[in-house]
């Protein structure tokens, strides 16, 4: 986590210190990134890099929970949009991930090097006990009326199922550079496949 002194910086040089990582971050992975080109970026002193964070690493993690909890805001508000149907709000929340560059481009290059930590954040998302705060959310949202599923007990497998497929699918897009409308067939077919076990006749 960040050390103090970032959270105290006034927003403008806060936001810029923040720029320079997602420039960073979003083309390089944890391991080639460097300092020296963040701090070039933000045109700051080396040492002040580190008066606000540990390592390249915790600024790392600061910026990937960061963009966690981006994607899980824009989640809500597409499952508020489709009425808390599920497998509705899914392909549209896919889409727009691989879609907006400008947002999650970081995303991309941190699937392309993912870690067992990143792999967990990414597999954990809607499920996190770190994040029960969104968890709840979703579960009040979601229209439990046309899903075969305990409430309280067999959608959290469920949950995470779905995050799995979604990482595959983004790693798949990603990977193979392919095509929006082919990466979204793709997944279609995926959640078809879950679809039709969970959902009521």
């Amino acid at each position: 986590m960040p050390k103090s002194t970032f959270y105290n910086l006034p927003s403008e040089k806060k936001q810029i210190l923040i720029e320079a990582l997602q420039h960073e971050f979003s083309r390089m992975s944890l391991a080639d990134a460097s300092v020296a080109s963040i701090i070039h970026y933000a045109n700051i002193p080396r040492g002040s890099f580190y008066q606000y964070f540990k390592d390249k690493e915790d600024a790392f993690y600061y910026l990937f929970d960061q963009h966690i909890h981006m994607a899980l805001d824009t989640f809500l508000w597409i499952l508020k949009k489709h009425n808390g149907h599920l497998f509705d709000a899914m392909p549209d929340f896919f889409q727009v991930i691989i879609s907006e560059k400008n947002n999650f481009r970081f995303f991309e290059n941190a699937l392309l090097n993912m870690n067992h930590r990143m792999e967990n954040s990414f597999t954990n998302i809607f499920t996190d006990e770190m994040k029960s705060g969104h968890y709840k959310k979703i579960t009040s949202i979601i229209n439990f009326r046309e899903l075969r599923l305990n409430e309280n007990e067999e959608i959290i497998p469920l949950l995470k199922l779905l995050s799995i497929i979604t990482v595959h699918a983004m790693i798949e897009k990603y990977s193979k550079d392919l095509p929006l409308n082919t990466a979204v067939n793709n997944y279609n077919k995926q959640l078809e496949l879950v679809q039709n076990g969970v959902m009521r006749d």
